[in-house]
């Protein structure tokens, strides 16, 4: 999920929008936090051009931050009438492929003159005025797999971020391939319509716009007095998405108009079955729904549990539903003892310590070269882990992985750690830097360890990722950063004969069938001894690790030495016999 959105209602006007976010959540998160201040600081935007000139503004400001990632946004600027009993009056915006859609109560769609009837037109590479922008400007529309792309990647042709595609045509903000500009439309409507804002993902399966606004017109009438719950109806949207084909997030925003209390609780989440606990991308998804509700995966957990428990008492065990029901409980087995209250600290503690166990086995696949699909563990994702949860550390430590085998991940080198320099040599450095541009944040960093993701050595930058509490990536000088990990040597094995002779005379190394893979392949040190002349080595692309002689190593970059750490001791080190 990489969507944010903005409800900013006041008395005579309010702002709706839904920010769909590709390649992370960093600029659909940093538009729809900075739409809400700027609407607090200078209240609404009257006119188109001061709409456009909010849109190029943040946008700016998100590309000025060297974030990735990108996001489209679909908005409304709803004003209430001037009389009592007169229409509402719609401003509505629209950048990329999300819509909005106006329903009226009996279930019908208002005839938008947008894509399938919508108030909104989706941008798309392939739209011949959009065609004729990208390639004004430099671009190019390509197809791939039967999908419109700009420069052969991304799928809309409008979108906030993505600088990649904004480095030709200019000089105005709207004359690049991909541009942040809003197609700005007005509408008049009555009290008794709804506004419905979508993300891409409810359109994607056979879920017509006609369709969707009248499930929820149907969703939305009032049974025996009580209050209309908009959020049920925007579930039920959510849900038949799914059930339509969809495979993308889900965002879905209903608005009413003509005052009133919207009844249940201002955020709530409703877990859905916790069924792939081995699989890193799942939890990490899991957990960053249950933040979009401000709880814990743990919370979530015990929530879910809690909630099956209930169901599996009213459906009976022996019902198919009970029996599934059954089958997810079992995964937690035992689980939490009958005395720990519900919602208490201790019994969602249990299920943090469930979670640590459940990851540490995770994290032990992934070093032994586990390749179960899914299941392995990016190596940041490892970092982070292990960085913001000691126990989970110590567990990873006393089955004996450290931190040099977890953190080297299949044909990628070893991450470095690194600790950002003081805010008084910090901010002079960044200030200084043509490339870059202070953020009050970065005060938080100053001190604080990360990991660097990439650099770039034409302006001496690298990027660094900062875990929890900080959760943000940022470009940095590398003059300020101080290396906390030994950098990792990278050698390429001999030839299989020269190896085979080479270890079958070595008194310490015993000749293991496998190794015979290891010709010419490229690998990582992992340590040394010294008093044998051995090293032992991590081979990613053959999911390998083994002590071979240092003769049969040649390491590729040039001056480099093996390490200069002392040798581990017998009691540290492996049996060499056993030791692939």
């Amino acid at each position: 999920m990489e969507d944010a959105h903005v409800i900013y209602a006041q008395d005579t006007w309010g702002f709706f929008g839904v920010f769909d976010g590709h390649g992370g959540d960093q600029c659909s998160g940093f538009i729809a936090r900075r739409i809400n201040e700027e609407l607090a600081k200078t209240g609404m935007p009257d006119t188109d051009d001061a709409v456009t000139d909010l849109a190029f503004r943040l946008d700016k400001e998100f590309l000025d931050s060297n974030q990735p990632s990108g996001s489209t946004g679909t908005f409304v600027i709803v004003q209430a009438p001037a009389t009592p009993g007169g229409n509402y009056h719609l401003r509505v915006g629209n950048i990329g492929d999300s819509r909005v859609l106006l329903g009226r109560a009996d279930g019908s769609i208002f005839p938008g003159p947008g894509t399938d009837r919508g108030l909104t037109t989706d941008h798309k590479p392939d739209l011949p005025s959009e065609r004729a922008r990208i390639e004004r400007t430099g671009g190019n529309v390509q197809e791939v797999m039967g999908v419109a792309r700009v420069n052969g990647d991304l799928a809309v042709s409008r979108a906030f971020g993505d600088a990649q595609h904004k480095n030709t045509g200019g000089p105005s903000p709207k004359d690049h391939p991909v541009s942040c500009a809003p197609e700005l439309q007005e509408f008049d409507c009555e009290s008794t319509d709804f506004l419905m804002l979508v993300c891409d993902g409810i359109s994607e399966g056979s879920f017509p716009n006609e369709a969707v606004v009248k499930l929820a017109a149907e969703k939305l009438q009032s049974v025996e007095g009580q209050p209309v719950d908009p959020a049920q109806a925007a579930i039920a949207v959510c849900h038949e998405a799914i059930k339509c084909g969809s495979k993308d997030n889900l965002s879905c925003m209903i608005v009413l108009l003509g005052g009133g209390e919207v009844p249940g609780e201002p955020v709530e989440f409703i877990p859905g079955p916790f069924e792939a606990p081995e699989n890193a991308a799942f939890r990490k998804a899991y957990a960053s729904m249950a933040e979009h509700a401000g709880i814990t995966l743990p919370q979530a957990l015990e929530k879910r549990y809690r909630n099956c428990e209930k169901e599996l008492a009213d459906a009976g065990s022996e019902t198919d539903a009970g029996k599934e029901l059954a089958a997810e409980l079992s995964l937690y087995t035992p689980g939490p003892g009958k005395e720990l209250e519900q919602g208490s600290t201790e019994r969602i503690e249990w299920f943090q310590n469930w979670l640590d166990r459940t990851s540490s086995e995770s994290a032990a696949a992934m070093a032994e070269g586990g390749d179960s699909e899914g299941s392995a563990l990016s190596r940041d994702q490892i970092w982070e882990m292990l960085q913001n949860n000691p126990r989970l550390r110590d567990m990873a430590e006393s089955s004996g992985l450290g931190l040099d085998r977890l953190l080297i991940n299949d044909q990628q080198e070893p991450m470095r750690t690194v600790r950002v320099a003081k805010l008084e040599e910090l901010k002079p450095a960044v200030e200084a830097h043509s490339a870059l541009k202070w953020d009050d944040r970065l005060a938080d960093a100053c001190g604080c360890e990360g990991i660097v993701l990439r650099e770039d050595e034409s302006d001496a930058t690298a990027q660094v990722r900062f875990p929890p509490p900080l959760g943000f990536k940022a470009w940095l000088p590398t003059s300020m950063l101080e290396e906390l990990t030994q950098p990792c040597k990278k050698v390429r094995a001999c030839g299989t004969e020269q190896l085979l002779e080479a270890v079958e005379a070595h008194s310490a190394l015993k000749w293991d069938d496998r190794l015979a893979k290891l010709s010419g392949q490229e690998g990582f040190v992992v340590q040394q001894d010294k008093e044998d002349a051995t090293l032992q080595v991590r081979f990613p692309s053959v999911s390998l690790t083994a002590w071979l002689p240092e003769s049969t190593l040649t390491f590729i970059d040039e001056g480099s030495q093996p390490s200069t750490e002392a040798p581990a001791t017998p009691a540290e080190s492996e049996d060499k016999d056993e030791a692939v």
